[in-house]
């Protein structure tokens, strides 16, 4: 009986630290995309940490109905800043151009959603982390975060539920974002026009009212994170 217990304990324990060593493992390939987006100053350091932050705040408030778990909003909220991550592999010429795109260039700006999921994919397959559920967030994040509910967003045009809970969650975040902040072809706008643009993009089907309600509700903590991480501070 001794030996038993000692043999299912020695089990737990080689279970328990293979499960953490995919946790750090996950943690850290996140930290690498991140830092591969990060490497092109198309997006600040603050963007990505307010993207974070947007992105927690969201899941935190559908969580009861989303059917969230506390690690999965950490996830969501760890994994937002990678959204982006494929357009490292657009040309400056594109990426950092101060006026509009021409059609041909729109098209080819698109494409960084395949490049980031290549790149996420890529990682994922070298640490052999691929089956993981949380990096499938990861993976979901990057590959859909330009869906809309109505299919008419890129680059597979996805509807309603086929387009995952955390995506829905980080194109509300991103969405707030460029709205809220300077940009070369706009000023930022007023908290409240933001929100009045989200309830309207939601009203017309493109994004998930549940998400956009949720970071109205908590407007008090919306502003503090604009405040805390503006681009000038």
């Amino acid at each position: 009986m001794q030996r038993d217990m000692l043999l299912y304990a020695n089990l737990v324990n080689m279970s328990l630290s293979n499960e953490f060593a995919a946790v750090r493992t996950i943690l850290a390939s996140a930290q690498v995309a991140r830092d591969f987006a990060q490497l092109r100053d198309f997006e600040t350091g603050a963007h990505l940490e307010r993207m974070s932050a947007y992105s927690r705040l969201i899941a935190k408030q559908i969580a009861a109905e989303a059917g969230l778990t506390d690690e999965q909003i950490e996830h969501i909220a760890l994994f937002a800043p990678l959204h982006d991550v494929g357009k490292i592999g657009i040309p400056d010429s594109v990426l950092l151009k101060p006026g509009g795109l021409t059609s041909d260039e729109r098209l080819l700006m698109q494409t960084h959603v395949d490049k980031g999921e290549i790149i996420i994919r890529k990682i994922l397959g070298d640490f052999g982390l691929s089956h993981l559920p949380d990096s499938q967030i990861m993976l979901n994040i990057v590959a859909c975060h330009h869906e809309y509910l109505d299919g008419s967003g890129y680059p597979r045009g996805l509807c309603g539920e086929q387009i995952p809970i955390e995506a829905r969650i980080v194109t509300v975040a991103d969405i707030l974002d460029a709205l809220s902040c300077a940009r070369p072809y706009k000023e930022p706008w007023p908290l409240e026009r933001c929100f009045d643009e989200l309830r309207r993009m939601a009203a017309s089907g493109k994004l998930d009212s549940r998400c956009v309600e949720a970071l109205i509700e908590v407007r008090a903590e919306v502003e503090e994170i604009i405040g805390r991480l503006s681009d000038a501070a």
